[in-house]
C-alpha cells in the first residue's frame, strides 16, 4: 500500500526545525507492485520505484471478522467512485498530518495509489504560487489516472489555498467535492463542500462542528474520517480503527527541511531495527540506507507491525546525527516523514546543548492538561511534562535542560520555544553519557479520552552535544 507525496522543487528551505510538529496555522486561514513519487514543479507521480501492499480490513468490534495476523480489506469501492483524493496541508504542515486518514480510507476499501498529498512550504506566505502550483499538481493527477476530477480536501491554511484555487471556475470544474478542515469553511465555495471543524471555530460556512477537538484534531481524528467519507462517497465507513494489516508492512516517504518541506539533499538515512526495552539496535548493519537527494525521498523498507525501528539522518563525516523514533507501523505508508533541517535551524539555534539528553516529542493531536506524557530515565522515576503551563495547543514538546537550573528538572517552560506556533519547551534533565548512549530513556503518553491504551517509546540517551532526538507518538490508540 503506498500513499504518494509529491513536493514542489520551488520551496525554499526557510526555518528546518528539527522537529516532528506538522501541523497547520488555525488563523491562516496484497503482493507488491511498483509504484513512485516524482518532486518537481508540484508534478505528479511517474514512473517506477516504491512498493505496495495490501489493505487491512476491521478492527474487533467492527464489522468484518478478525484474522490471525493481520486483517483483511474492507471490499473495493465502486470504481465510479474512487476519483483521486489531493490533501492540502496548512502552515507548518506536511503529508504526515494525513497518515492515519490515508489508512483509513484504504481500510474502507479505496485504492491507495490515488492517495495524494500536495507539499509545499509550509512557512512561506505566497499563496498565489501555491494555487498556482496546486493546478499543475491536480493536472497531472488526472492525466496519471485518465480522469476529469478530483476530490479535494484541505486543512487550515490549506483550506484557504483550496478557497483561492475554488474560486477560478475552470479550477473548480476539476474538482468533484471539497472537504474543508477547521479552516475556511463552505462560504462562496461553488462545488459541494462539507467542513467538519471544532466547535470554537467560528468562521462561516462551518458545516459539522466536532466537540471536544482541537485544531490538527480536526484533521486526523476518527470522527473527522467518518464526516469527510460519507460526505464524498454517500454511505458511511465500515472501519473506523486503524489496526495491523495482514500483508507485509511497506514503508516509504521524505527526509525535509521543514517547514519548507525540501529534501534533506546530501544527507543519508539508515534503518535500524532496534530493542523495544532499551532503543538500542539489535545488529551491527543496518536494516536499510539510502542516500537523499533534491525530492528527500527515500525507501521502500518492508518492516515488522510489532517491531520498533530508529531511522538516524546524518551528513558524511559527522560523528552525530538526526535519531527519529516511532511507535509500530500497523500498515503501509508512503507518507512519513522525517522532519529535520540544517544545524543553523531556528529550533537548533536556540536549544541548550551539552552532557544532557534532548527530546521533541510530537504527535498530530494537540497535547492538553487532560494528556499524560511521562519522561524518565528508565530506572527512575518518571516526570509529567504536561501541564496547565505547557498549553493547550501544543503539537511539539522540547525537552531540554535549562541552563538556569542546570541538572535539574523544574520543568519550567523554556525560552523561545513556547512562543513559537503549535511549539513549547520544558526543562527537563535527562544525563546522557559522554559519547555514545549507556542508559534508556522511558517515555509514556497516556492519551486523553483513552488512557487504557497507554502508548510507550524507549530511546537510547544520545547526548545533546552532537545528537538530534524526535520521537514521534501515533494521533490514534496503538496496543
Amino acid at each position: 500500500m503506498v500513499y504518494k507525496a509529491l513536493s514542489l522543487s520551488a520551496a525554499l528551505a526557510l526555518l528546518g526545525v528539527p522537529m516532528f510538529a506538522a501541523c497547520s496555522d488555525d488563523d491562516d486561514a496484497s503482493s507488491e507492485a511498483a509504484v513512485s513519487t516524482e518532486a518537481g514543479s508540484g508534478g505528479a507521480a511517474q514512473g517506477s520505484g516504491g512498493a505496495q501492499a495490501s489493505a487491512g480490513r476491521a478492527a474487533a468490534g467492527e464489522s468484518g471478522s478478525q484474522k490471525s495476523g493481520g486483517t483483511d480489506p474492507e471490499a473495493p469501492l465502486p470504481s465510479e467512485l474512487t476519483l483521486p483524493i489531493v490533501f492540502v496541508h496548512g502552515f507548518a504542515g506536511s503529508a504526515q498530518q494525513f497518515d492515519s486518514q490515508a489508512m483509513r480510507y484504504v481500510l474502507n476499501g479505496f485504492p491507495a495509489d490515488k492517495l495524494y498529498a500536495f507539499e509545499h512550504d509550509g512557512a512561506g506566505t505566497m499563496l498565489g504560487d501555491f494555487v498556482t502550483n496546486l493546478d499543475k499538481y491536480i493536472d497531472d493527477v488526472l492525466k496519471k489516472h485518465d480522469a476529469k476530477q478530483v476530490y479535494l480536501i484541505g486543512h487550515s491554511r490549506g483550506t484557504s489555498v483550496s478557497s483561492m484555487y475554488l474560486s477560478n471556475p475552470e479550477q473548480a470544474a476539476k474538482v468533484k467535492k471539497y472537504v474543508a478542515e477547521d479552516g475556511a469553511g463552505c462560504a462562496n465555495v461553488p462545488i459541494p463542500c462539507a467542513s467538519p471543524a471544532q466547535t470554537t471555530n467560528t468562521r462561516a460556512g462551518q458545516t459539522h462542528p466536532i466537540p471536544n477537538q482541537k485544531h490538527v484534531e480536526v484533521a486526523t481524528s476518527k470522527e473527522s474520517f467518518a464526516i469527510q467519507f460519507e460526505f464524498l462517497f454517500d454511505r458511511k465507513p465500515k472501519v473506523l480503527d486503524i489496526v495491523k494489516q495482514k500483508a507485509p508492512v511497506v514503508i516509504s516517504g521524505r527526509a525535509v527541511n521543514f517547514p519548507a518541506n525540501t529534501g534533506r539533499d546530501g544527507t543519508k538515512l539508515t534503518v535500524w531495527k532496534v530493542s523495544s526495552e532499551t532503543g538500542k539496535r539489535t545488529g551491527k548493519d543496518p536494516l536499510a540506507s539510502f542516500d537523499i537527494g533534491a525530492d528527500g525521498k527515500w525507501g521502500p523498507v518492508t518492516v515488522d507491525p510489532e517491531a520498533h525501528y530508529e531511522f538516524l539522518l546524518a551528513t558524511e563525516g559527522q560523528s552525530g546525527g538526526h535519531h527519529f523514533y516511532m511507535q509500530h507501523f500497523p500498515r503501509s505508508s508512503e507518507f512519513v516523514r522525517l522532519l529535520s533541517g540544517p544545524p543553523d535551524s531556528d529550533a537548533r539555534v536556540h536549544s541548550f546543548t551539552g552532557d544532557h539528553t534532548n527530546l521533541t516529542v510530537s504527535r498530530m493531536r494537540e497535547w492538553t492538561p487532560e494528556d499524560k506524557l511521562e519522561v524518565g530515565m528508565a530506572d527512575q522515576s518518571a516526570k509529567n511534562v504536561i501541564s496547565d503551563a505547557t498549553g493547550a495547543n501544543r503539537i511539539a514538546i522540547y525537552l531540554q535542560d535549562d541552563p538556569a537550573t542546570p541538572k535539574e528538572s523544574s520543568l519550567g517552560l523554556l525560552p523561545w520555544f513556547p512562543e513559537q506556533p503549535f511549539q513549547t519547551g520544558v526543562d527537563l534533565y535527562l544525563p546522557a553519557s559522554a559519547a555514545e548512549p549507556n542508559a534508556t530513556i522511558k517515555l509514556t503518553n497516556h492519551p486523553r479520552g483513552d488512557s487504557d491504551h497507554k502508548q510507550v517509546i524507549n530511546v537510547p540517551n544520545w547526548p545533546s552535544s552532537e545528537h538530534t532526538i524526535s520521537v514521534l507518538f501515533s494521533d490514534y490508540p496503538q496496543p
